[in-house]
């Protein structure tokens, strides 16, 4: 089992032994519950969504398995990990905050994010039309023809600002082709967060936070600090380095994961309900379980980067990506994933 996944339904959580032991609804009644016996070592990470009752020592038995637990609400914000500090090398983080003040470093480690992240958004929307035939429409053939110059300059920036800037041009122009291949009963129309206004954007900002989850969790088992990042600026309370790289994963992960589950009605517009509360559209308890479903095979899904070589997975990707940043604080050659 790659990824335990504590969803709304599970009442309590307790150690038995070897194995967690959770305590459930049943469906079929609303007093009646069902206990599930999970062996720790079948568990390689655990998402706990909402506030289920978990006892400490639960999560001290994940602690010393090193088993990093993300926690997320039950509206998909994301809350925090707790990661077990295997790697004590603080060497690490002392060059990380030496080096996140030297500008040129930081913008030469921005600006090759930036340029995989165009690059990639570019391949997800040629593979799109090509699946539909379009790829000589002349609408298409002119947003991947921008996104293929935005990419260049993004590389030509002499500052953050103006990489920003492309970032920001390039991600506005992808979305606006990227809108079209949504199904029509589940329409994109722009980007909204905090909260989504509709089921595409719930359940695009619900696939950005758990996967997050996962880069942040690769982030400090490699020994560095989330919170200090060179695209994303230092903030309090936010995962700037965890954010630069979920920057690669976007759109060749996240969004091709979301239009998969919606183009083949593995979610339709039923499994997601509205909040008065916030005016806000999320993700349904019991969808969850569709959608980690098709996550999981996403994650897993081997694939060859180049012709003769070994395959790999999105999980070794995030962990090469964060590799990659060590290359760069070491002074090392680097770069990071590019979608084939």
């Amino acid at each position: 089992m790659p990824s335990l996944i504590i969803n709304g339904d599970t009442v309590s959580i307790r150690l038995s032994s070897k194995h967690l032991e959770l305590v459930k609804r049943d469906p079929d009644s609303e007093r009646a519950f069902i206990k599930k016996k999970v062996p720790l070592f079948d568990v390689d990470r655990a998402v706990v969504i909402g506030r289920p009752n978990i006892s400490i020592p639960v999560l001290q038995r994940l602690m010393f398995y090193g088993i990093p637990t993300y926690f997320v609400t039950s509206k998909g914000r994301w809350i925090g990990s707790l990661t077990p500090d295997n790697n004590m090398n603080a060497q690490r983080r002392i060059t990380q905050y030496h080096l996140s003040s030297d500008k040129q470093l930081s913008l030469k480690i921005a600006k090759k994010i930036v340029y995989a992240k165009i690059r990639n958004s570019r391949r997800v929307l040629q593979r799109l039309a090509a699946n539909r035939k379009q790829s000589d429409d002349p609408e298409h053939c002119k947003v991947v023809a921008e996104l293929k110059n935005y990419s260049r300059l993004a590389l030509l920036s002499d500052n953050l600002d103006s990489l920003r800037g492309y970032e920001g041009i390039s991600a506005a122009k992808y979305f606006s082709k990227l809108a079209t291949f949504f199904p029509d009963n589940i329409p994109f129309e722009e980007r909204s967060t905090r909260p989504p206004k509709n089921a595409a954007n719930a359940l695009m900002s619900w696939t950005y936070t758990i996967v997050l989850g996962e880069v942040e969790a690769a982030v400090r088992c490699h020994g560095l600090d989330t919170c200090i990042g060179f695209l994303h600026t230092v903030s309090h309370g936010t995962p700037s380095l965890a954010l630069d790289l979920l920057e690669l994963l976007r759109a060749p992960l996240c969004d091709l994961l979301v239009m998969n589950i919606l183009n083949h009605n593995i979610l339709t517009d039923e499994s997601f309900e509205f909040h008065a509360d916030d005016g806000g559209t999320y993700l349904k308890n019991d969808s969850k379980k569709d959608f980690f479903f098709s996550y999981e095979m996403a994650m897993n899904r081997k694939f060859k980067l180049k012709q003769g070589e070994p395959h790999t997975d999105f999980r070794k990707i995030i962990d090469n990506s964060v590799i990659s940043i060590l290359h760069a604080l070491e002074k090392k050659d680097f770069s990071f994933f590019i979608m084939p």
